[in-house]
């Protein structure tokens, strides 16, 4: 559907890291696996978004995360 490919692959090992509310990076980091992928259309306030789903190693639980909020670390 969509001809853009996605930056990260299912069972790719990131880094992530949350921003505060003001958009400022450093409220929380660490790594983790992608374990599942969403695209979200585009709208009148937006353009096409892609979200990850992490498991977060740090805290043991899923997470979702923004394409810029991700850095591969390494591909599995």
């Amino acid at each position: 559907m969509f001809s853009e490919k996605i930056a990260f692959d299912i069972s790719d090992y990131v880094y992530w890291y949350e921003e505060y509310a003001d958009g400022f990076a450093g409220k929380d980091w660490g790594d983790g696996i992608i374990i599942d992928t969403q695209v979200h259309p585009p709208s009148c306030y937006s353009e096409q978004m892609k979200t990850y789903k992490v498991y977060r190693n740090k805290h043991k639980d899923l997470y979702w995360f923004e394409e810029r909020q991700l850095t591969l670390k390494e591909k599995l």
